[in-house]
């Protein structure tokens, strides 16, 4: 069932303090509707004229601002019905890794080790990963990453071998492993998938990071791919969940909260 839309009055003209132009402050203060309750989910709000006479503003300007809420997910159109707010999906959020971001970003105090690397043939998972044959040969990297002298992430990786590629100089970097995470400075990467896993180390892995085997920790498995959509790379990284934690926001939130 529609909710009756709330009228605008008056009081409530785009003000001064609101930073940007008309239409960005009119989408604030909309959203700020929104927020707040007074426009809930599936009302339906005023019509685009209404709002232009409310707020003393041209129907253009109001037409940008639905356009800018419609495309942050907060207002949909239904074609000669109307505009109407739309309720969270609670079953989309972004995970933000904010404990293994800070400790990437401190370059400083980080080091990498190279504890084994080679080339050997692809086999069966490396061939079903890169989508090479399984005789085909890769780059096997297995490398233990330190802050201030404290292991706290085991990756192994999988690259596609290629001596004109310098896909394998640049993963000997940290800035490859923060790029990887953060989007940032990756040149080679076009996009990338990740999976999020719970793990008990190995006795040998465990050992390798410094923690307890029955320590529980994160398996982030990932493929990453070139600008000509095919894989470059895959691998999965090790992380105590000590160092690794989530933060999500859902819903409607104001642009400062």
């Amino acid at each position: 069932m529609t909710l009756p839309a709330k009228k605008f009055n008056g009081s409530d003209l785009v003000r001064s303090t609101l930073k940007g132009p008309a239409y960005a402050q009119l989408a604030q203060s909309i959203k700020s509707k929104i927020a707040s309750g007074e426009y809930p989910a599936g009302a339906r709000i005023p019509a685009e004229t209404v709002i232009g006479r409310s707020y003393g503003v041209a129907l253009m300007t109001v037409r940008q601002a639905v356009k800018v809420l419609v495309e942050q997910g907060l207002l949909r159109r239904l074609h000669g019905v109307g505009t109407f707010v739309c309720g969270p999906d609670w079953t989309k959020a972004s995970f933000e890794m904010t404990g293994l971001l800070e400790f990437l970003r401190d370059r400083d105090n980080l080091d990498i080790r190279i504890l084994s690397a080679g080339v050997e043939e692809a086999g069966e998972a490396g061939a079903a990963a890169l989508g090479v044959a399984p005789e085909d040969l890769i780059v096997v990297l297995l490398r233990l990453v330190s802050r201030r002298g404290r292991p706290f992430l085991l990756n192994r990786a999988r690259l596609i071998f290629d001596p004109k590629s310098p896909i394998v100089e640049s993963e000997l970097e940290v800035s490859s492993l923060y790029g990887l995470f953060s989007g940032q400075g990756n040149s080679y990467i076009k996009k990338a998938s990740l999976g999020l896993d719970p793990a008990v180390p190995s006795p040998s892995e465990a050992e390798r990071l410094g923690a307890s085997a029955s320590a529980p920790a994160f398996r982030i498995s990932y493929t990453f791919f070139g600008y000509d959509d095919e894989p470059v790379g895959s691998g999965w990284f090790l992380i105590p969940s000590e160092v690794m934690s989530f933060s999500a926001k859902i819903g409607v939130w104001g642009d400062e909260e």
